[in-house]
């Protein structure tokens, strides 16, 4: 699978290395999460057609299929991913990992909404620059 991701995930993911790298050992943990969830989504070959532990639609989402990618319990870190698929064989982070374990079933509708507005952002950024997305 290939990947691509917002910049919004890009900064998130150069904060939470910074975070990390002195030692902070929340930081640390998620940023391995994330990193497992990052290799889970490139190890995929095609988009996924039914859900999984790992990877389960976002029901909220109406305008995008978005999909979350999720990690085993952790009582202490809960990261999830929010993915779209533009086609069969491409993935876009479109939702910063947040950490869930505060938020609970909330946090859902927050990461549809901000979702499908992080995909019509990178739609519009891929005509300017003239890709196909």
């Amino acid at each position: 699978m290939r990947i691509d991701w917002t910049d919004g995930f890009d900064r998130y993911l150069t904060r939470l290395e910074d975070e990390a790298a002195p030692g902070d050992q929340v930081a640390v943990i998620r940023l391995d999460h994330v990193a497992a969830l990052l290799d889970a989504l490139r190890e995929l070959p095609v988009r996924p057609d039914v859900e999984s532990a790992t990877f389960k639609r976002v029901r909220q989402a109406r305008r995008h299929e978005l999909w979350r990618v999720a990690h085993p319990f952790h009582p202490d870190v809960a990261v999830r991913v929010i993915v779209w698929f533009p086609s069969v064989e491409h993935a876009v982070v479109v939702v910063f990992g947040f950490g869930k374990v505060r938020g609970g079933d909330i946090w859902y509708g927050r990461a549809a909404a901000e979702g499908q507005a992080n995909v019509d952002e990178w739609m519009r950024q891929r005509a300017i620059e003239g890709g196909a997305p």
